[in-house]
């Protein structure tokens, strides 16, 4: 088995057309996924860091919302546009993103 240093959870979670809450999937959930996905594996770094789905993550109104473990760090109103940047600084450096990362209300 793998262990991975970094996993980052990407929200995937999709909610029925008219609902009154919004969904990470309608806003780029997926491709953001994907991104993460490939940019790793470009870079070699897919035996260290794990690019996962994951449903709900409850942050709705911050969507698209990715957590990264082990510090579980919370970025939000994520676009792909963002991938690169999290990857540099925080998947590879560990710092994190403050301009994207969801805080405490």
């Amino acid at each position: 088995m793998n262990k991975y240093n970094k996993h980052i959870f990407i929200c995937e979670n999709i909610r029925e057309e008219g609902s009154t809450k919004p969904s990470c999937a309608r806003h780029g959930g997926s491709e953001i996924k994907e991104k993460f996905k490939s940019r790793l594996a470009e870079l070699g770094l897919g035996s260290s860091i794990r690019a996962n789905s994951s449903g709900c993550l409850g942050n709705c109104k911050n969507g698209s919302v990715a957590v990264v473990y082990p510090q579980g760090t919370w970025y939000g109103k994520l676009t792909v546009e963002n991938v690169e940047q999290i990857i540099q600084s925080d998947l590879i450096n560990g710092v994190v993103v403050s301009e994207l990362e969801l805080k405490n209300e």
